[in-house]
């Protein structure tokens, strides 16, 4: 199919409410698509700026809300027992997964730029898109969070490039052929879909071969299975990390009070440049290399690119600071796997503050059942951690895993102060009740834990 057939036809969205349909939405309005409607099963803070652009919503799934429909996407949490998928097929409609929809619209620009990984996509995705932004590249932009820079997760640009993230699940970045791929890391995740870490690593070694001869694959040293891939991808492809036995890499990594990094930064063994980060994380002290090797590779200075990464201050639900209450800092990260809740709760750890807080949601009980052992031993480093029930998402409720077994595996392994409060309202009440001045409290999860500080600060919970 042309997707530019569909321009005066109506295209219809299930579960057009997420971060990556709404932004989808928002491009093809932009691009000159007429008729777009979509439906949620919720309010959502990101349907506002789509009923702005006039398109139609439907909260609630209906069958009938697609009978006029001529063209319709759903994203990967819609089951195909859903009732607007099912009436799209009995009327012969066609129909894309969000990812294809992601790979047509990729298509329209000379060079893609995926950011794959199973963690720190997008704010690896955010760093690159400030570095083309500010050096007037003008990118279309295809992220999973807000970037400050353009008040949005998307943007329509008309310089040639596409850069996006590029999610690895139910094998959405194979949709892709990046002429320049990123692999941040490979860890075990979303084993629902890939039910082996041998699966995973399949998944990544053929997105790695989606990239055409002249391209180039970036892709993190130290990780050992991005490494492996990496050497036997067939494309050319460079290296980052802590090590000079990569292609780059950083040295001399220093920390400023309030956790951001600072480093310099090195092509074998000639310095390139100083890199002061705006964000806090070791972490990102390798994000930030793959984002200064892709600007190197598209031919823009590093001057230009080492500002843009001191201007970057993160991505929407990335370690973002939320306000404060009683003297204490409330901050929200989108961190769900155990790797991203320790990686978080490290780069904290430079910031002064009285006590640690973390108030965790797990994320689907299939993964809090696979990712059991790793969640009972990530927090450590937390002076009080409180975990409240699982965010079930796309799944039905499992009697079999529960939070409450988590909170008791965590003291079992570590004897830390955890606690189990089933609600965020209770959460928020107990926060309110027990956070003294100068404490840091970190909300984390994928779910809906991120509206956590509307109770806190006696708000309505946001939409």
């Amino acid at each position: 199919m042309r997707l530019t057939d569909y321009k005066d036809k109506v295209i219809h969205f299930i579960a057009i409410g997420g971060c990556s349909m709404s932004g989808l939405a928002v491009l093809l309005g932009k691009m000159g698509f007429k008729y777009i409607q979509g439906s949620d099963s919720a309010q959502t803070k990101y349907l506002a700026p789509l009923r702005e652009m006039g398109m139609k919503i439907f909260i609630g799934h209906d069958a009938a809300q697609v009978e006029n429909a001529e063209l319709v996407v759903y994203s990967a949490a819609i089951g195909e027992n859903n009732c607007e998928l099912k009436r799209a097929r009995e009327l012969g409609v066609p129909v894309l997964r969000r990812d294809e929809l992601l790979g047509f619209i990729s298509e329209l620009s000379p060079n893609c730029i995926g950011v794959a990984g199973t963690h720190g996509k997008t704010t690896t995705t955010g760093m690159i898109a400030q570095i083309f932004e500010e050096a007037g590249r003008d990118p279309v932009i295809h992220m999973g969070g807000t970037l400050p820079l353009i008040g949005s997760s998307v943007k329509l640009g008309h310089g040639g490039e596409f850069i996006t993230e590029a999610c690895e699940y139910v094998d959405s970045f194979l949709t892709l052929h990046p002429s320049c791929a990123i692999v941040l890391n490979i860890d075990a995740d979303h084993l629902d879909y890939f039910k082996s870490m041998e699966n995973i690593i399949k998944s990544f070694a053929q997105y790695m071969s989606q990239v055409p001869a002249q391209g180039i694959v970036i892709g993190c040293g130290e990780d050992a299975n991005t490494l492996k891939l990496l050497r036997e991808c067939g494309r050319r492809y460079a290296t980052y990390g802590l090590s000079p036995e990569n292609t780059y890499h950083a040295e001399n990594i220093t920390f400023s009070p309030e956790g951001k990094p600072a480093y310099e930064f090195f092509k074998g063994r000639e310095k390139l440049c100083e890199v002061k980060l705006g964000i806090v994380g070791k972490v990102n002290v390798l994000n930030s290399q793959a984002a200064l090797i892709c600007a190197i590779e598209h031919g823009i200075s590093l001057d230009a690119a080492v500002k843009a990464l001191a201007d970057f201050k993160g991505a929407g639900r990335r370690f973002e600071l939320r306000g404060e209450f009683n003297g204490a800092r409330i901050y929200h990260d989108y961190g769900h796997h155990p790797a991203e809740v320790a990686a978080t709760i490290a780069a904290s750890m430079p910031i002064e503050k009285k006590r640690l807080w973390v108030v965790y949601q797990p994320a689907l009980f299939s993964r809090t059942r696979a990712q059991f052992d790793r969640l009972a031993q990530c927090f450590k480093g937390a002076d009080k951690v409180i975990i409240i029930d699982i965010y079930g998402s796309r799944e039905p409720f499992d009697p079999g895993i529960t939070s409450k077994m988590l909170v008791d595996e965590v003291v079992k392994r570590t004897g830390q102060d955890c606690i189990y409060i089933p609600g965020m309202p209770e959460a928020a009440q107990y926060l309110k009740e027990h956070l003294l001045p100068g404490d840091l409290c970190l909300t984390m999860g994928s779910g809906t834990v991120d509206k956590l500080d509307g109770f806190i600060f006696n708000e309505e919970s946001p939409a």
